[in-house]
């Protein structure tokens, strides 16, 4: 069996994911935690081995939290080389459907073909479970945190079994042997199931059923029994605490603590009123004290602003000075400046129109030799696409093509073969004259040294002998008429051609095949000499002569002007421009100068202007201010604001300590303890009064029973059933040990039972850990231990890292043991090896790829890093 594709909608937490293009041998599936791995898996088992119809806990775990779906599972599968499909959806309108090659199932049907096919047991009611209804799939298929533990053989061990005897054969000592063994067997399921721990049957669990109930009802009268005493008891335990608390007057003493602790924090609360309001008039004195200290700041500040202003403005009325005096040398650098520069660009100017003028003659000359060469091209071209004219005329002037001389060479062909035919069919004779004897065929003479074939009836005359008439052999007529027939088909078709022969249609394809070769190597010199076409070379000639005309308006000779003269032209151009470029950047860097001090004079002019307006700003500021209060003033108002202040502190930290000393924080707590303490005692009485009442009631209700009549009644009848069960148990036991004695002496024969799997464990062990081996339970085939070097170590005692690898490898070796008996073996891995280390981890990839060579093997993990290096594809969901 090979999984093809994987299609699971509204399944868990799965909404909707595709898994295709499956391969035969390894397959990697990648996701994030929780992203649905292991629901793959899950969804996977559910289309196999749960029934469409299955109901309760088993078909709500498929559906996704809170929802109200239809989970469904397609499942595309190769088995014994062809495809099948399976699709089966739950809970709302479930239904199942497998179709395979030439049939179609749907509902109970599909179900039981489905085990038929995977060999596994379908669940009767209620969910499947992996040891007992999945075959061996519960082996093979390894949840999530599974992959360190027993294997689980389960329901699977009959098809492993099945698959080591096919493998080492049945050694089960002769049909006599087999027949007694089959008898104790018949014998023990009288008494007890096929489970591999026997549970009873039968008349004989009829009887151990029995018991147990008059058991369980002798221990249900005896749990009464107990529980009214125990009640009896607890009734008076309840009735004291009820007196002690009333004796104590515990609820009483609970509600005075708790009106003490009341007043405790009215009280508190009044200091802490104190406290706030206190702190309120400190707030509101620093406050003023922080505003007297601001207006105060604020004059002294304005003093020094006035002094500064007036410093700042002599400051400016100095540098406006020195400013026009710069500008004023600068307007007269200036000029001089600008009337170097006109000079030199007139210069510069002249240079430009002498250069152009040779420029101009160079350029008309070289037009001149362009022009000249592109109508050689021409004239050249123009002659080669008269050639090409010429030959394809002369090839459209001979009409036979390819398919006509074809059919012409295979006429003649057919006309040689069966000449070939007839000469064979024909008879020959070859004579042998002893003299000068002479030889003729109906009266014509023939050359006796020439052999001669005859093919229709002929009579020879022999000279000196007489006449011999010849009569060749059957069928040698229908080739003759094959013959003539082919020979006319041949005349007809030259006759069409309008040839005379064979050999002169070929001359004359010959000559067309020639004038289309000429054709096309004159196409091709006309693409070499003209590649943007004939008309486009036509266009460019015309072009260049326009081109040459407008060149030839200057006042050079062509033949006058030189690269010489050009280049000596163009170095006194470069010494002009040169010079008009240090011209330019004098007066530039001059003109910039003399803006430069403009600005400068009209920026110190204003900084005079707005030095004059501050500082008479800041005057007006000042007095404007010392009309509303003055400097003695302010100060004075300072000083009071300073004394309050410290007075409303003082206040303020009388108030905190008298707080303090009140400890609020007990005074909480204590009113919390009181309130706690009251409601406690108060629920305690109550919730016992209730109890003593309930059992008051149950008391009456159990009196009235008659508990110990009826265990009386009971333990007279379970002995009477004991004593019958006792019998049947010896029955049971002996049917079982003669089974179970003749089964072990049956096992001890197969010494070789275990072999394959040691066989095929041992390549993979080789490749993590050589000199070791895993022995499995012949009984379980469980791993029992595992052996290092020679020694012994229990599985359980192996770390989960060793467990893992030893588990995994076995389940390997387990598939390929069933894949060669023909049974299913697809191997899936969910979340395995995540406790091998780096080390062990790269020769586990090894392991893996040995046995894929063999077994489809499905990966489910979320740590995608541990399997890059693996080689095998990566699908990410």
């Amino acid at each position: 069996m090979h999984l093809r594709r994987i299609e699971i909608s509204n399944f868990r937490k799965i909404q909707h994911v595709v898994i295709d293009d499956l391969r035969d041998g390894l397959n990697v599936i990648s996701g994030d935690n929780e992203a649905g791995k292991s629901t793959i898996l899950a969804a996977l088992r559910a289309a196999l081995f749960e029934r469409h119809r299955v109901g309760g806990e088993a078909a709500a775990a498929m559906l996704p939290y809170n929802q109200s779906v239809r989970p469904e599972i397609l499942v595309d599968f190769d088995l014994d080389g062809h495809p099948w499909k399976l699709r089966k959806a739950f809970c709302q309108k479930a239904e199942v459907e497998l179709i395979g090659p030439g049939e179609r199932h749907t509902g109970d049907p599909a179900e039981e073909r489905l085990a038929q096919l995977f060999g596994f047991t379908p669940p009767g009611r209620g969910a499947s479970k992996p040891q007992d209804h999945q075959g061996i799939y519960g082996l093979l298929w390894v949840e999530q945190g599974a992959s360190h533990r027993a294997l689980g053989v389960g329901a699977g061990r009959e098809s492993l079994a099945s698959a080591l005897e096919s493998e080492v054969g049945q050694v089960i000592g002769g049909e006599r042997g087999r027949a007694l063994l089959a008898a104790a067997e018949a014998r023990r399921n009288v008494y007890w199931d096929r489970r591999d721990t026997p549970k009873p049957k039968g008349d004989y669990k009829a009887r151990i059923e029995e018991v147990e109930e008059l058991k369980a009802r002798k221990e249900d009268v005896e749990t009464r029994l107990s529980t009214y005493d125990e009640k009896i008891a607890l009734l008076s335990k309840k009735r004291d605490i009820l007196a002690r608390h009333e004796r104590d007057a515990s609820l009483e003493s609970a509600v005075a603590s708790l009106s003490k602790a009341q007043q405790t924090i009215t009280r508190t609360k009044k200091l802490e009123t104190a406290v706030s309001e206190a702190a309120e008039k400190r707030k509101r004195f620093e406050t003023e004290e922080r505003a007297t200290s601001d207006r105060l700041d604020a004059r002294e500040k304005l003093i020094k602003q006035v002094e500064s202003a007036r410093t700042a403005l002599n400051k400016a009325a100095t540098e406006a000075d020195e400013a026009k005096s710069a500008f004023a040398r600068l307007e007269t650098v200036d000029k001089a400046a600008n009337d170097q520069l006109v000079q030199a660009r007139a210069a510069r100017l002249q240079n430009d129109r002498r250069v152009t003028s040779i420029e101009q003659a160079i350029n008309h000359r070289r037009a001149e030799d362009i022009l000249a060469r592109l109508e050689q091209q021409l004239t050249t071209v123009e002659s080669a696409d008269a050639k090409r004219r010429e030959a394809l005329a002369t090839a459209d002037s001979l009409p036979l093509d390819q398919k006509q001389l074809a059919k012409l060479e295979q006429a003649v062909d057919e006309c040689n073969r069966l000449k070939a035919r007839i000469d064979a069919a024909s008879v020959q004779i070859v004579f042998h004259p002893i003299g000068n004897q002479k030889i003729s065929i109906e009266g014509t003479a023939r050359d006796p040294s020439v052999p001669l074939l005859l093919a229709d009836d002929s009579i020879l005359e022999l000279e000196g002998f007489g006449r011999l008439t010849i009569h060749p052999g059957g069928g040698v007529t229908e080739l003759v008429q094959s013959l003539q027939d082919a020979q006319h088909v041949l005349q007809r078709a030259l006759q069409q051609a309008g040839l005379a022969s064979v050999s002169e249609a070929k001359a004359e394809f010959q000559r067309k095949l020639d004038a289309l070769a000429e054709a096309e190597l004159q196409k091709k010199l006309i693409a070499a000499s003209a590649p943007k076409g004939l008309e486009a070379l036509r266009q460019e000639v015309e072009t260049q002569r326009v081109l040459t005309r407008r060149l030839a308006t200057h006042n050079l000779s062509p033949t006058d002007a030189t690269d010489e003269m050009l280049e000596l032209a163009r170095q006194e151009q470069n010494i002009a421009a040169k010079v008009e470029a240090t011209s330019e950047d004098n007066a530039s860097r001059n003109r910039a100068n003399r803006e430069t001090a403009s600005q400068d004079v009209a920026v110190k002019a204003e900084r005079v202007a707005a030095a004059t307006q501050d500082l008479n700003l800041k005057v007006g500021e000042l007095n404007a201010a010392r009309e509303k209060m003055s400097d003695e003033e302010m100060r004075a108002a300072f000083e009071a604001a300073q004394i309050a202040l410290r007075a409303a502190i003082s206040l303020e930290s009388e108030a905190a300590l008298a707080l303090d000393e009140a400890d609020p924080e007990a005074a909480i707590l204590t009113l919390q303890r009181a309130k706690l303490a009251e409601e406690s005692i108060r629920l305690d009485i109550d919730k016992t009064s209730r109890e003593v009442r309930d059992l008051e009631v149950e008391l009456k209700a159990l009196g009235r029973d008659g508990l110990g009549e009826q265990l009386a009644e009971i333990e007279g009848e379970l002995s009477l059933k004991q004593r019958q069960a006792e019998t049947k148990k010896a029955e049971a036991d002996g049917a079982r040990l003669l089974y179970e004695t003749l089964s072990k002496a049956q096992k001890e024969s197969k010494d070789r039972w275990l072999g394959p799997v040691r066989e095929r464990v041992a390549p993979y062990l080789k490749l993590i850990q050589p000199d070791s081996d895993i022995v499995l339970n012949e009984e379980t085939l469980e791993i029992e231990k595992f052996v290092r070097k020679g020694v012994d170590e229990p599985f359980e005692g192996l770390s989960i890292g060793a467990r893992e690898q030893a588990a995994v490898i076995t389940r390997l070796a387990l598939a390929d043991i069933l894949r060669g008996s023909g049974q299913p073996s697809v191997v899936i891995l969910d979340d395995a090896l995540v406790n091998t280390d780096e080390q062990r981890l790269d020769r586990m990839h090894l392991v893996l790829h040995k046995a894929a060579s063999a077994l489809q093997i499905l990966i489910l993990t979320c740590r995608e890093r541990d399997f890059l290096q693996l080689g095998a594809p990566i699908r990410r969901i």
